[in-house]
């Protein structure tokens, strides 16, 4: 989203430089991307003098250009360029955001220039033709000037910050910063008597699709080329003007974020209606493209036929022409979820579906289309008609409680109630003692937890003063050293580990003969068939083994958490089956006993009737079950794991944003040294080296007595900018020399 400064001036002042304003609003969760400050003086304003085809491409033209003292030719391969026409024209040496510009000769014929698109000027992403310039341009003077060199500020708007997709929405983040309120300056429309509800109604057949339409009327408007200031600020953020009518409702949009859409009375009935898309139904849409609709879309129709995909792009049936009289002006606001699938499943992402996804301010639908009435008279020489033909749904505001303890300790501030309620009124927050409802524009505040973070973005992260963390005294004891003992246990004696889901399905406890009313039942079980929380190992080490009828013998183990009714305990389950299950098994409870302490184990052979039901045809299978809370706490009371802290203090690294040139290499070194030891001496050579990885290590006689093979991938990278190969190679050679004079190495060829 481009936001120019003049334009945000307009509504807010601001002492700050543009790299303060830049850091306030990145800090504040606006994240500003790049500040440009106008485009190169060597781009100018030229005029076309004649057009003639490449002599070897089809598709590229030589246009001859007048600079104001000479003329140039110019290769170009833009459909839309005619002669009379002023343009933008990039000299050779001018510097782009693609780089800098040079004489070039293409399929033969030098060209002496470049005719420029939005996106080549870092205005937008706009590619789809040269950008035309008003008939009233000064041929030859700087593109700069022409525009108005203001700062444009380039903002990544996250999905959720809709309301900030506009100048004026960022104007009321600038403001809310600075400690001021912003709001709406009021309006003043001049109409004529006749009513635009006797010339339209409107019918919505499902608030969910569309909560409110709004439609004016403006009619005796003369459709022509924009004035000079509105097509100098569309082309300054990288819109393409179109004329005079289009242009105003792209400019509302900007302005204000709510998409506008300009109706031709003349060519569509005296209903609007909005509704779903009946299967296979068929609308041209602006860009002369016939598509064929699901049934999920959402249409603006009139009696008899679809004249716009609402939220995305017009109909062809339907646009403004130089021959418009009366336009019929929409403001409307749409279900965001039905815009973005309708949007992804055509294709067709414009820069109305980007806000309508996202959410547009629902109490601003009225203010904007009365913006676009005034303007579009204005500029046309229309008349809006009085009234507004409309159909809004009722909405209900949701109180949010303001849990003002918990937002103070989740932010960790000192800060008062009354500095907390003060930052959501700026935020435009309704406060109503400890509740508060949200402002129309944020659809994203649900929860106080919501409105911690806003009160934390405005009162800025970086007055939140660090808390240093107590280093530990000693790694706290777990069970888990225990119960990964006993894992290494069961392995030297011959058993796997498995792992289980810790649920039972009816046919679980079926088999096992256990009564349903004893387990803990889910109430939102993911499968239904495992609606239960098991109370044993057992059934889940039974079906392992049923699974496995290959092997003659099967060992196995598990380590994890049953449940009853009102307790969660960790527990060790063993199976053994086949013809040495019985030895296999005590050697395990033997093992257990003498080096974990586990005794008193009792040891259950499987009847032939349980086996049957697991569909185990093994003849002799065993199992153990044992609780482990007991045994660890008495192994660990006497057995403590032989752990410390690492005294080492650690060093942090900025992570560049740039890639990074990776090199190997291999020395051969004597036995006793350690990789840590060689790769801290690489380290050190240059700050640029950011990673050093050990990927081989071996020893062999052909390196010689005593000797071994050592090798590392190394990752050489610069903060500022992009390393060099030569660069690169340097440091290396240093890294070379430094490790063969420490341990002397020698490099593996």
């Amino acid at each position: 989203m481009k936001i120019l400064r003049s334009w945000l001036e307009e509504y807010i002042k601001t002492s700050l430089s543009d790299e303060e304003l830049a850091d306030r609003l990145s800090l504040s969760g606006t994240a500003v991307e790049s500040i440009s400050k106008g485009i190169d003086d060597r781009v100018i304003v030229a005029e076309i003098k004649q057009i003639v085809p490449h002599p070897n491409a089809d598709r590229l033209q030589l246009a001859t250009v007048f600079t104001g003292d000479k003329e140039l030719c110019v290769v170009c391969g833009a459909p839309n360029i005619e002669v009379g026409q002023k343009v933008p024209l990039a000299q050779v040496g001018t510097k782009l955001p693609a780089g800098t510009l040079e004489k070039a000769t293409i399929r033969g014929v030098e060209s002496s220039g470049m005719l420029c698109a939005s996106d080549e000027l870092g205005l937008g992403d706009d590619h789809n033709g040269i950008v035309i310039l008003s008939a009233d341009s000064i041929v030859g003077r700087p593109l700069n000037q022409y525009l108005g060199d203001s700062t444009v500020f380039d903002l990544e708007i996250t999905p959720n910050r809709g309301d900030c997709l506009s100048h004026f929405g960022v104007a009321r983040e600038v403001a809310t910063l600075s400690d001021k309120f912003l709001k709406h300056e009021p309006q003043n429309i001049e109409t004529v008597s006749k009513k635009t509800t006797d010339s339209i109604s409107i019918e919505v057949a499902s608030a969910k699709i569309c909560p409110q339409y709004q439609a004016r009327i403006i009619e005796n408007v003369s459709v022509k080329e924009s004035p000079k200031w509105l097509k100098d600020k569309l082309i300054a953020i990288g819109l393409k003007p179109i004329n005079n009518i289009v242009d105003a409702t792209n400019y509302v949009m900007i302005d204000l974020g709510q998409p506008l859409h300009a109706f031709d009375t003349d060519k569509i009935g005296k209903k609007i209606i909005v509704r779903k898309s009946k299967k296979a139904e068929t609308i041209t849409t602006l860009d002369g493209i016939v598509r064929t609709l699901d049934s999920k879309t959402i249409v603006i129709t009139d009696e008899k036929k679809p004249i716009a995909i609402a939220g995305i792009m017009g109909g062809k049936n339907s646009e403004i022409s130089e021959s418009t009289s009366t336009v019929i002006l929409e403001a409307a606001e749409f279900d965001p979820t039905s815009i973005r699938q309708s949007a992804k499943s055509l294709n067709l992402s414009t820069e109305s579906s980007y806000r309508f996804e996202r959410g547009i301010d629902s109490g601003g639908v009225e203010y904007a289309l009365n913006q676009a009435t005034k303007l579009i008279s204005e500029i046309s020489d229309g008349r809006a008609l009085s009234g507004i033909a409309r159909q809004i749904a009722k909405s209900e505001k949701v109180s949010i409680p303001i849990e003002f303890e918990k937002i103070i300790q989740l932010l960790g501030l000192d800060i008062r109630h009354d500095q907390i309620i003060h930052i959501l009124k700026l935020l435009g927050f309704e406060i109503s003692g400890a509740t508060c409802t949200s402002p129309t524009w944020r659809h994203d505040i649900a929860t106080w937890q919501d409105l911690a973070e806003e009160v934390g973005r405005i009162y800025g992260y970086s007055n939140i003063s660090p808390i240093k963390i107590d280093k530990s005294v000693t790694p706290s004891v777990s069970e888990y050293y225990f119960t990964e003992f006993i894992k290494d246990i069961l392995k030297n004696s011959g058993f796997s580990e498995i792992k289980s889901y810790a649920f039972l399905s009816e046919k679980d406890i079926k088999a096992a003969q256990i009564k349903p009313s004893s387990l803990l039942e889910v109430s939102n079980p993911i499968q239904q068939e495992n609606k239960y929380l098991r109370n044993s190992l057992i059934p889940n080490l039974l079906k392992a083994v049923a699974k496995n009828p290959s092997f003659d013998q099967t060992f196995l183990f598990e380590i994890g958490h049953i449940f009853t009714k009102t307790t969660e305990s960790n527990v060790l389950g063993i199976v053994a089956a086949g013809k040495e299950a019985k030895e296999s098994m005590d050697l395990a409870i033997e093992n257990l006993s003498k080096n974990a302490g586990i005794k008193k184990v009792k040891i259950n052979e499987i009847s032939r009737d349980e086996l049957s039901r697991f569909k185990i045809h093994k003849p002799i299978t065993y199992v153990v079950e044992i609780p482990l809370g007991e045994f660890a706490k008495k192994y660990l009371k006497s057995n403590q794991p032989k752990l410390k802290i690492n005294s080492e203090a650690a060093h942090y690294r900025q992570v560049s944003k740039l890639p990074a040139i990776t090199r190997d290499l291999a020395f051969i070194i004597d036995k006793k040294n350690k990789p840590s030891d060689v790769s801290n001496i690489i380290y050190s050579v240059s700050e640029a080296i950011n990673r050093v990885e050990l990927f081989d290590e071996f020893s062999s006689d052909k390196f010689g007595k005593g000797k071994k093979n050592i090798a590392f991938h190394l990752y050489v990278q610069m903060l500022d900018r992009t390393m060099t190969d030569n660069e690169a190679d340097i440091i290396i050679k240093e890294v070379v020399k430094a490790v063969e004079k420490q341990f002397d190495a020698k490099l593996r060829s």
